[in-house]
């Protein structure tokens, strides 16, 4: 029986938001062609890159002529969003019963909880195939990927958070922001969507504290410039009012990790965990984190089930990956949560779990980049070919293109697969410096 994979990202909400990632959408999205099985039936924002098609079936044993890509019309956003009008277009649903034809849907999988995904799986009467279907149908997806509410979750769970709360006015952020700032504290300011650091400010009382995982820090000395900051920015921070907004302490070099875990209706499966690096927005990760305690890792592993518990009694049923910080002092703080199929879902899951095999977190790391610059997808093939820097799965090591090329800024996403994060970062090393 064929599956019905939905290439969606973000939404309605933070698409409209995003309107930088907006151009990139498409882009980002042709990663599910990762999940691909032969007989399957994809529907893309756009048709995906011929190459990067055929170069990752051919590392998954999907056969390309035996997958089904449905595009639907343009809609409301144009190509670049699967929005919610694309999914619902008479030519479209159409054309997608014709392509099932009496078949079964086995099961609808998304990379983006939105309630369009259930509005389509109502449409083709296939709610049974989509785990966590009445959870959707009802908007839930905003619940489960909203800063705010991983604030209100997370603090009745008990697990630990930095400093702060969450502010619906300017008056609420000026006491709360003012608080930790005039102690000296740094405070990071987050838009309720928008991912990957792009909605976070940091406010800082002095000079030298760097933007990571944020797009920039902004000097606050005292009140007056701290009531001019708001009136400036409240209006993008909450959407001009319709979101609330997220204040907390920003503790300066902190490492940013992460635990992603499977919520089914059986319970809650961790499925991986790593560290993210941002320079100053989000750039790499590696895959197991390096070098964690004892004590930080079973509290990520601890937190982060308490994190899944309420959720998936909620109804939710897909990935969730809990994020967190471990300060210079060896705190662990939990910062948000993300559930969706992530950017590094499909490199743990697939490159890791397939390719490598399912011992990759003991004996090898996966060191994942972003932003590498090709002139284009087969240039960047074929200059890792000549070198012999091409996955092996004899050794079970080398760089695997886990993105196809990003016109937006003319650069492809990697993954080295290593034995040791010294042997990746020297790799990287030997990569970027092919073009």
């Amino acid at each position: 029986m064929p599956r019905l994979l939905i290439g969606n990202e973000f939404n309605e909400d933070s698409a409209a938001l995003a309107d930088a990632r907006q151009k990139k959408t498409a882009w980002w999205t042709q990663r599910l062609i990762w999940f691909a099985r032969d007989h399957d039936v994809l529907v893309m924002a756009v048709a995906p890159d011929e190459e990067y098609l055929r170069y990752v079936t051919s590392l998954t044993g999907a056969r390309p002529e035996a997958l089904t890509i449905v595009v639907p019309p343009p809609g409301s956003m144009g190509v670049a969003v699967l929005s919610a009008d694309r999914l619902v277009a008479p030519s479209f649903l159409a054309e997608l019963r014709t392509v099932l034809g009496e078949r079964p849907v086995d099961e609808v999988f998304f990379l983006h909880p939105d309630a369009s995904v259930a509005r389509l799986a109502r449409a083709l009467g296939v709610e049974s195939a989509l785990p966590g279907y009445g959870f959707l149908a009802q908007g839930g997806g905003r619940l489960v990927n909203s800063k705010p509410a991983f604030r209100a979750i997370a603090g009745g769970t008990g697990i630990p958070l930095p400093e702060g709360g969450v502010c619906t006015n300017v008056p609420e952020a000026d006491a709360l922001i003012g608080h930790l700032l005039f102690q000296g504290k740094s405070v990071i300011l987050k838009h309720e969507f928008r991912a990957g650091g792009r909605g976070n400010e940091i406010l800082s009382p002095v000079e030298g504290v760097l933007p990571v995982g944020a797009h920039r820090t902004v000097v606050v000395p005292e009140p007056s410039a701290l009531r001019a900051y708001l009136g400036t920015r409240w209006d993008w921070l909450s959407s001009q009012g319709k979101n609330p907004v997220v204040v907390e302490e920003y503790i300066p070099d902190s490492r940013a990790v992460f635990a992603e875990f499977a919520l089914s209706d059986d319970g809650v499966e961790f499925a991986a965990q790593g560290e993210m690096i941002s320079a100053p927005l989000a750039a790499a990760e590696i895959i197991p984190a390096p070098d964690l305690t004892e004590r930080v890792l079973d509290g990520l592993l601890e937190g982060g089930r308490k994190l899944c518990a309420p959720l998936q009694a909620f109804g939710y049923r897909g990935l969730l990956s809990a994020d967190a910080v471990v300060t210079p002092d060896e705190r662990l703080l939990f910062t948000e949560y993300n559930a969706r199929v992530t950017g590094s879902t499909h490199v743990y899951g697939i490159i890791g779990a397939q390719l490598v095999g399912k011992d990759y977190a003991r004996e090898r790391i996966l060191l994942e980049r972003e932003g590498w610059p090709v002139p284009s997808f087969r240039s960047a093939i074929d200059a890792l070919s000549g070198k012999g820097l091409l996955y092996d799965p004899d050794t079970r090591c080398g760089v695997v293109l886990i993105m196809p090329y990003n016109p937006t800024n003319s650069s492809i996403r990697y993954c080295i697969v290593a034995r040791s994060v010294e042997a990746g970062r020297a790799q990287q090393d030997v990569v970027e410096a092919l073009f």
